[in-house]
């Protein structure tokens, strides 16, 4: 069910890629989004190690947050298809594995969906500095919607230690 224009949802997307031009990915990514969500602020770009699996390819994340007149699980379906038009290639193996594109639904206005095929907010939010970083750049002290809390309270009780590393571009 759309929802009329004066009444857009606020979505907080999270983008990764650690295969080919990571950067460029990411940015085909926006673009392509383009044609369903107004993208209204950008975090900076991040790069981490892989997080729960090992790969030799560091990641580059960034967040972004957009309005979408979707529903959550008729984003979730638009995103699901730009990733595979973008080139990820979804295998069998259980767990995560390296791709060219990943796109997350961190927050959908302050919903909570527990769905087995989609969690609002991400169960994971708390547990990754690649993930908490970018959402500071987006909330600043601001409480993130769906979890009512800060990023930086987040932050200063995540487990997570690996190194997180802006880029500069």
């Amino acid at each position: 069910m759309k929802k009329s224009n004066n009444n857009n949802n606020q979505v907080c997307l999270l983008l990764g890629s650690n295969l080919g031009n990571k950067m460029a990915n990411i940015y085909r990514a926006e673009k392509d989004m383009g044609l369903f969500v107004n993208i209204i602020k950008y975090s900076s770009f991040y790069e981490s190690k892989s997080w729960g699996y090992h790969s030799e390819n560091s990641f580059v994340n960034r967040a972004v947050l957009v309005e979408s007149l979707d529903s959550p699980f008729e984003l979730f379906t638009r995103l699901q298809k730009l990733e595979k038009k973008i080139g990820r290639i979804k295998n069998a193996k259980k767990g995560y594995q390296d791709r060219l594109i990943d796109i997350d639904i961190l927050t959908f206005n302050d919903e909570c969906i527990n769905h087995p095929k989609l969690i609002i907010p991400h169960p994971k939010i708390a547990e990754r500095r690649f993930t908490i970083l970018p959402l500071l750049d987006l909330y600043n002290n601001s409480k993130i919607p769906g979890i009512n809390k800060s990023a930086k309270h987040l932050l200063k009780y995540c487990d997570d230690r690996n190194e997180v590393k802006k880029i500069n571009v």
